[in-house]
């Protein structure tokens, strides 16, 4: 909707009424901007409630001393602002950064020299970020102790004025009222809450104990998530991988790190990325997620390769049973299966669905992981994708989702229906745990330094009806092969699988086929006529879309304009299919 149309009074220049009319009408304009949404944040994140009474405890205050919009109530006057912006106060303080994205480090640099509030924007980390990965992100940094010391640090590099050198020393401006820069702050230096990881509702077996027989009946084919400890204890991974040994194997190899709001992804090499999560603190930190370790570094994949078919057994993928069936279209011809996953504390994955209708296992090999499932065809709060799971709209980090909608996760727990109640575990090394496929899940890496783990997606007998319909039904929504030349592309996926499984296993194809046809066996996916007749229930209920609805928030969170609170509690029947970030 375009924002009405104003007849300013032009200025001659010599009229002072007329300057001061248009300079009233400029501020009050402004004021409505940011009562309305200042920094584009009506609503900044509620603190979670916590059982002990203490609040949510922050790293470190805001380094520029902002504070949330709520508090100019308590002031005499946002002059800091009105003043230091000029004509620039009509737009909120999110477009002021949108505006400031578009100079260079030289301009950014001389416009923090103008006035004390476009000093704090301008130092708003993602500014600073976003021009190191632009200019050194394909060719590697050191990162230092913010982003813009590591744009000069990157820029000086190999120059004599690195020898004076000097980190930047934030100075704490008074009066900065802004939802958009304390909103930023709050998600990247919340500590994290004991409460957070009280809850262990995951099923948990000893890996000595667990049989192949009794993991597929009990867990895959009924589709139920499970942590197995003591699964690789003996693993020469986990006894081997430490800072030195990765630096090691990894010496002359480069990785891709990427996150969910960043503009580029950035190469690492593995004591670069060490050293920045060493020292990072950010909303959503860059992930390493590599996808090639096992060819770059065949060393590490023979660290657990072997190992894991002998205390996973069930992970076999040459298992009577039928594990990892798209094995057999070959390593370079299948979807991206197996990655090497590390990152710094408090980074991880968002709230997704794991691709192509695959089951996977993770193991951290270094760190703990804490992990949130919901069940097929329940949406976490404050996620809301599309009908036929073509779209999602979540928030972009999960500080934010732990911060915004934690009480409603909490009331989620304790669900009339049991069957829609979230389940959670904490993963430590030497355990392994099995993702079952659609269901929806986050995770969180909790410790210090680098968190080192693995994982691997698979097609199984258990999953295989599935996964026939998806390529079937959402060819627009396979990953894991349209970035390779060498891969199978969505379009000839389904023919070439089922291709091979005629040739190795065609009994195992023929009873699949069948089971296929009756339709999804998991509830994360719906059919076409059901997608359809959905999709006109909520037209004709709200006429509005997905975004709109998102954006409407009730007293408990997010939620779907017409719904009742029932509905809300018992989320979506949809699905999505997400690869990793």
């Amino acid at each position: 909707m375009a924002a009405p149309k104003r007849n300013y009074p032009q200025s001659n220049g010599k009229d002072p009424k007329q300057q001061k009319r248009r300079l009233r009408q400029l501020a009050r304009e402004a004021g409505e901007r940011a009562y309305n949404g200042n920094g584009a944040s009506p609503n900044p994140p509620p603190l979670p409630k916590e059982d002990d009474g203490k609040g949510l405890g922050t790293l470190f205050s805001h380094p520029y001393g902002a504070l949330p919009y709520g508090n100019i109530f308590m002031s005499s006057s946002d002059a800091v602002r009105q003043n230091g912006l000029g004509d620039m106060r009509c737009l909120n303080d999110e477009q002021v950064v949108s505006v400031l994205q578009f100079v260079g480090a030289k301009d950014l640099s001389n416009a923090v020299l103008s006035s004390r509030f476009l000093y704090v924007t301008g130092h708003h980390e993602e500014l600073w970020r976003d021009l190191t990965l632009r200019k050194f992100g394909s060719t590697g940094f050191d990162f230092q102790s913010s982003w813009k010391d590591t744009y000069v640090h990157a820029e000086l590099k190999g120059r004599d004025e690195l020898n004076i050198f000097c980190e930047h020393k934030p100075i704490s401006i008074d009066g900065i009222y802004s939802d958009t820069f304390f909103r930023s702050w709050l998600c990247r230096s919340f500590a994290l809450q004991d409460s957070w990881l009280a809850v262990n509702t995951v099923c948990t077996e000893n890996a000595k104990d667990l049989t192949t027989e009794r993991f597929l009946s009990e867990y895959e084919e009924k589709n139920i998530p499970v942590v197995v400890k003591g699964a690789t204890t003996f693993w020469p991974a986990s006894q081997k991988w430490d800072k030195d040994y990765l630096l090691e194997q990894t010496k002359d190899v480069t990785f891709r790190a990427t996150s969910a709001v960043a503009p580029l992804p950035a190469q690492f090499t593995m004591e670069s990325y060490s050293n920045y999560c060493d020292s990072a603190t950010e909303e959503a930190p860059l992930y390493l997620f590599d996808r090639t370790f096992a060819k770059s570094c065949p060393t590490l994949l023979s660290d657990f390769a072997g190992p894991l078919k002998n205390s996973c057994p069930f992970f076999d993928d040459e298992a009577a049973h039928g594990h990892d069936l798209f094995s057999l279209l070959g390593n370079g011809k299948r979807p991206d299966h197996r990655w090497l996953i590390i990152g710094p504390k408090r980074s991880g994955s968002s709230f997704h669905i794991d691709p192509n209708c695959t089951h996977a296992w993770n193991a951290p090999i270094r760190g703990r992981k804490r992990w949130i499932f919901y069940p097929p065809g329940v949406s976490p709060p404050g996620v809301f994708p599309s009908s036929n799971g073509d779209d999602v709209i979540m928030p972009i980090s999960l500080a934010e989702w732990f911060l915004s909608h934690w009480n409603d996760h909490v009331k989620q727990r304790s669900n009339p229906d049991k069957s829609r109640r979230p389940l959670e575990c904490t993963v430590n090394p030497g355990e392994i745990l099995f993702v079952p496929h659609g269901w929806w899940h986050c995770v969180l890496n909790l410790d210090d330094g680098m968190s080192v783990a693995l994982t691997q997606n698979y097609v199984s007998k258990s999953n295989l009806p599935d996964v026939l319909r998806f390529l079937s039904k959402r060819p627009q929504q396979i990953s894991g092969c349209r970035d390779r030349r060498e891969a199978i592309q969505p379009d000839e996926l389904l023919d070439k699988f089922m291709a091979r499984m005629e040739e190795e296993r065609p009994a195992l194809l023929k009873n699949a086929l069948e089971e296929s046809k009756k339709g999804w066996q998991c509830a994360a996916w719906v059919d076409d006529v059901a997608e359809c007749t959905v999709a006109k229930k909520e037209d004709k209920k709200m006429k509005s879309s997905v975004l709109e609805r998102a954006r409407m928030k009730s007293q408990n969170g997010f939620t779907f304009a017409g719904d009742s609170t029932e509905n809300d509690s018992k989320g979506s029947q949809s699905g999505f299919s997400f690869s990793f970030l």
